[in-house]
Parts: structure tokens; C-alpha cells; sequence
């Protein structure tokens, strides 16, 4: 009789802990999956934000497999929600909308987190008989011992799965510094283009100013087309482009101003002739 009871034991002991390996696994997947939703949500433009929804779709997959190994139906369902919200964010074409996506996901990603942690939890719990083997028979003494030891290893394993996520949130954090950074820079060079473009507009109405008026000087009955219009922009076209692109623009204008101006002037000597 004791025999039975020590086999049942182990038996229940061996199916809980496969249970926690499977709910380690998952956590670990989750973890990824959140870290990946949270840089997709984080990222400046579409392409990073689809780049890491990819990687962020894997690693939900990988949980809504491993919370179904384990009988956690909520987080399986969570998993299969933040999975199809990613996929959508790769679907789309405009940055908003796939940042959109990617956020819904990212707050799944969350939940799952909790999820997990609570089915696990909940998987943790002895059942009274089992409290009573282990107190009533000296034959367990050998598995409680087991048990122990078990027990030391899955904190172990929560401990580098806490050291692994640490990692990640100060991994996020440094993408953080650098984006602010980035857009620090992006805005001081944004401020620099617009007094470009503000005092190279001036020069160049100058410019085609004096062109019309030496055009008069030369010949009355002509006119010296005002280009204006190829040159005089709003601030949101500096926005797609870089402080040299800015300059790059300015200066091809004053080189199709010059040349139009020596077109026509060339025609004059042809008159003249």
C-alpha cells in the first residue's frame, strides 16, 4: 500500500513539475514577445515598428503554444489577440496605423505577462492528500527532499528569468536615450534648415529682383519670368530631407535662376546683332 502511495506521489510530482518548465518557457516567450511589442510601439517610423512586430509575432506564438500545453485557456487567448494585432501592424502602409496595432498588442502583451504568472500560481497548489502522504509516511521523506530541490530550481530559474527581463527593460530604456537623443538632434538640424531656407529665399527673391530689373534696363519690352514658385517652400518640406538636402535644393534654384537669366540675356545679343 505504501508503494502505491509513494508511486502516486511521484507520479503527481513529475506532472507538476513538467507543468512548471512549460509555464517557464512560456513566461520567458512572453517576456520577449512584450519586450518586441514594446519596441515596435516605441519605434520612429514604420519600417522599425514592423521589423520588431515580426519578431514580437514568433515569440506569441511560441506562448499560445506553450500556455495550451498547460491548460491556461486565458492566456492562450490573450497570446492568439496580441498575435492577430501584430500581424494587422504588418499590414499596413502608414506608420500611424501599424503604431496602432503594435500598441494593442503591446497592452496584451502585458496582460499575458499576468496572466502566466497567475495560472502558474494557481498550478502550485498541493491537494491535501498530498499534504498527507508527506506527513503520514516516512517512505516519502525521500521525495520531499526531491520536492525540495525542485522547488530551489524553478526559484533559480525565476530569478534568471527576472535578470533576463532586467536586461531587456534596460535594453528598451537605452533605445529610449537614443531616440530622444536622435530627435534632439533631428530638431536642432530642423531649426538649423528652416533659417537656411528663410534667408536663402530672401537672397533669392533679391536675386531674380535684380535679374528683372537689369532685364528692363536692357531690353524694355521684356520680362524676366519670377521662378518664385520653384523656390519658396513651407516648413513641412524640410522635413523629409537633411540639412545638406536643404542646402542641395537652395542651391540648384540659384543655379536654374542664373542660367534662365543667361538664356535670356543671350537673347539680346542675338537682337542686337
Amino acid at each position: 500500500m505504501k508503494k502505491i502511495a509513494l508511486t502516486l506521489f511521484l507520479l503527481c510530482f513529475i506532472f507538476k513539475t513538467n507543468s512548471q518548465n512549460i509555464y517557464d518557457d512560456a513566461l520567458t516567450a512572453a517576456s520577449y514577445a512584450y519586450a518586441h511589442s514594446k519596441k515596435a510601439h516605441g519605434a520612429n517610423n514604420v519600417f522599425h515598428t514592423q521589423e520588431y512586430a515580426d519578431k514580437a509575432i514568433e515569440a506569441f506564438q511560441k506562448v499560445e503554444g506553450f500556455a495550451d500545453e498547460c491548460g491556461c485557456k486565458v492566456a492562450n487567448e490573450t497570446a492568439y489577440k496580441a498575435r492577430v494585432d501584430m500581424e494587422s501592424s504588418l499590414e499596413q502602409d502608414t506608420y500611424e496605423r501599424s503604431r496602432y496595432f503594435a500598441k494593442r498588442a503591446k497592452e496584451l502583451g502585458s496582460e499575458l505577462l499576468k496572466q502566466l504568472t497567475s495560472c502558474q500560481a494557481n498550478g502550485n497548489n498541493y491537494t491535501d492528500e498530498e499534504i498527507a502522504y508527506e506527513k503520514g509516511e516516512s517512505e516519502l521523506a525521500q521525495a520531499t527532499l526531491e520536492v525540495a530541490n525542485k522547488q530551489k530550481e524553478l526559484q533559480q530559474k525565476h530569478q534568471q528569468l527576472k535578470i533576463e527581463q532586467q536586461k531587456l527593460e534596460e535594453q528598451i530604456a537605452e533605445q529610449n536615450r537614443m531616440k530622444a537623443e536622435f530627435e534632439a538632434k533631428r530638431t536642432a538640424e530642423l531649426k538649423a534648415q528652416s533659417l537656411i531656407k528663410s534667408k536663402a529665399e530672401v537672397a533669392l527673391q533679391k536675386l531674380e529682383n535684380a535679374l528683372q530689373e537689369l532685364s528692363i534696363v536692357l531690353n524694355e519690352e521684356s520680362k524676366f519670368e519670377s521662378q518664385a514658385d520653384d523656390y519658396i517652400r513651407s516648413e513641412n518640406d524640410l522635413k523629409n530631407e537633411s540639412l545638406d538636402d536643404t542646402k542641395t535644393f537652395y542651391v540648384n534654384r540659384a543655379k536654374e535662376l542664373t542660367q534662365t537669366a543667361m538664356q535670356q540675356f543671350a537673347g539680346y545679343n542675338m537682337v542686337e546683332n
